[in-house]
């Protein structure tokens, strides 16, 4: 028989033994696996590959619909509209079909929703088509039978609010800890100012483009309903959208971008649509500009409906590592403020220009312009109190980092750091200053007999009478374990009685007896006290507290001599 080694002669083999070998566990997954795992696609969306392949099918398709725009008249352009509204309506609806198929329970719930408006697109896109590019009609005029194409935003403002989310954004209005009552009202009423900025501005903004100009247009009737309904429905869809980003967590958050982006192309382009009509009969030829965001729109939801959530990363700056989380809280504290800016544009260009503001479009800015206000007096506020509460939370840390946390007296750091700029003070002026180092006997005993928390007790008690023993003005210190130490600057004119008179009476404090879990023990301290004056000066920090412990053993040294004295002597009583 042949062995190994050593560690194996005259020993069973593992398996012979009565207990099984711990399995080895499981190899992770590889960065590779990880991050392929991270982007593998979730119910209804397809590959991260297949998503930028499609979205660069959809980039081409809107270049292909927008370079003819510059050469294309008459009724090559009219024909060619046609077709190109066709095929992106065909597109989209292809694509929310396959996330359709690919999806279950909620996630497919939401899509059939937004499904429904781009199946609506495309009815509209093939109905235009017919009349305008075969049967070779020339103008647009709203009908009443318009309003059943208003069935697809209802269908989609429910699809919206089904899109599942996870719980309500915390950052989203700097809200509070759940403990703090008065930070999570003060979050409610920024939440709800938010969404009623976001409103305000949509509405404004649908006000100033839209439908002032449907109200000033004459219509009657269906057609004043319908030319109403459609860009309030479309803002509706949008609004919604932005608050879904804003204040909630969808679990999709590239999807909700996109779905987004797709429902503010298509609103555009209706609403132009609208207000060219509103005026009266419209040349068909006229319209090609307009329907460019009803070509781009429908593709651009759909791709919201099958983009793979993003993997999770990080991209170093100047300031560290920002992930996405980061910079999803920055879009989210900024997205009330877009709409904002754009409703601030339409009102302020006309009044540079000289037109009086008047009606629904003064109020409405007024009404926008006192809840920016109040935003801003709220959010002054809470940037104080984050700023008073940030300050105190320096002060408690640094607390924390110079004082001892058991006795609440100053740490070895900081008394080093005193210690420092006295004798900084001393070597430049001459200033007096004196050191005493305490180390408790016997401590070691209280810790082995009655336990660490009784040793901790006694530190304390010990602690509370070192305090009283020193002057205010002194620093105290604990510098670990059962070692304190004692700064005293300016210590009167004679320094070396200051200090002999300081440590007679840290050593009479300790005399009586403590009371530790009910016991009474008797600690005793050993003092070295280090003068640095003008009769015997020190070059640097450590001289000074290397005779402050040399001092301190000596102490130490002639009390255990006394000790050892005071045994010995009934024994030299007894030989005489």
């Amino acid at each position: 028989m042949s062995h190994d080694g050593d560690l194996t002669a005259g020993r069973r083999p593992p398996a012979a033994s009565g207990h099984r070998r711990p399995a080895d566990p499981a190899p992770g997954p590889t960065e590779a696996e990880a991050a392929s795992a991270q982007v593998a696609p979730k119910a209804g969306t397809v590959s991260e590959r297949a998503y930028w392949r499609l979205a660069g099918g959809t980039a081409l398709l809107v270049l292909a619909a927008l370079v003819p725009l510059d050469f294309l008249t008459g009724r090559q352009l009219v024909v060619f509209q046609g077709v190109t509204l066709v095929a992106a309506s065909t597109f989209a609806v292809a694509l929310a079909v396959f996330s359709i198929v690919r999806s279950r329970g909620v996630e497919r719930r939401w899509r059939l929703l937004l499904s429904a408006g781009l199946l609506t697109t495309l009815i509209g896109a093939l109905y235009w088509s017919i009349g305008w590019a075969v049967a070779g009609r020339t103008s647009l005029r709203l009908r009443a039978e318009d309003a059943v194409y208003l069935v697809a935003p209802l269908l989609g403002l429910v699809g919206l609010l089904s899109i599942p989310t996870g719980p309500a954004d915390r950052s989203a209005g700097q809200r509070a800890p759940p403990s703090d009552d008065d930070g999570r009202r003060v979050a409610a009423v920024v939440v709800a100012l938010d969404s009623l900025m976001i409103v305000v501005s949509m509405f404004l903004i649908a006000w100033v483009a839209v439908l002032k100009h449907v109200t000033e247009s004459g219509l009657r009737g269906w057609p004043f309903v319908v030319a109403l309904a459609y860009p309030l429905s479309e803002v509706a869809l949008v609004v919604v959208a932005l608050l879904l980003l804003t204040f909630r967590r969808p679990r999709n958050g590239r999807a909700m971008w996109l779905i987004t982006a797709g429902l503010l192309f298509f609103s555009i382009s209706e609403s132009a649509l609208v207000y060219l009509t509103a005026r009266g009969p419209f040349h068909v030829e006229d319209t090609a500009l307009y329907w460019v965001g009803t070509v781009i729109g429908p593709p651009v939801l759909a791709l919201g409906m099958v983009i793979p959530p993003g993997p999770a990363s990080t991209r170093q700056t100047g300031f560290g590592r920002v992930g996405r989380e980061d910079l999803s809280l920055w879009a989210h504290a900024y997205l009330p403020y877009l709409p904002l800016g754009v409703a601030s544009l339409l009102v302020v260009v006309p009044a540079v220009r000289g037109e009086a503001l008047q009606g629904l479009t003064l109020q409405l800015s007024i009404a926008l312009a006192t809840l920016v206000a109040i935003r801003q007096l709220i959010t002054v506020a809470q940037n104080t109190r984050l700023m008073a509460s940030l300050r105190a939370t320096q002060r408690g840390l640094r607390y924390q980092a110079l004082h001892d946390p058991l006795t609440g007296l100053a740490n070895r750091a900081l008394f080093t750091s005193e210690v420092d700029q006295a004798v900084a003070a001393h070597q430049a002026d001459g200033r007096p200053l004196v050191v005493l180092f305490c180390d408790l006997d016997d401590f070691k005993t209280v810790n082995d007999t009655l336990g660490h928390n009784a040793g901790d007790e006694l530190l304390r008690a010990v602690a509370g009478r070192l305090r009283g023993a020193v002057r205010q003005e002194d620093l105290t210190a604990r510098l670990g374990g059962d070692e304190f130490a004692v700064l005293m600057r300016d210590p009167s004119d004679d320094p070396r009685a200051t200090g002999d008179g300081t440590a007679w009476r840290i050593r009479e404090a300790m005399r009586p007896g403590f009371e530790v879990h009910g016991r009474r023990r008797d600690v005793q301290a050993s003092v070295g006290v280090a003068v640095a004056d003008g009769g015997s000066p020190v070059a640097s920090t450590e001289e000074l507290l290397h005779r402050a412990d040399q001092a301190m053993y000596a102490a130490k040294n002639r009390r255990r001599r006394r000790t050892r004295r005071t045994v010995r002597e009934p024994r030299r009583s007894a030989r005489r």
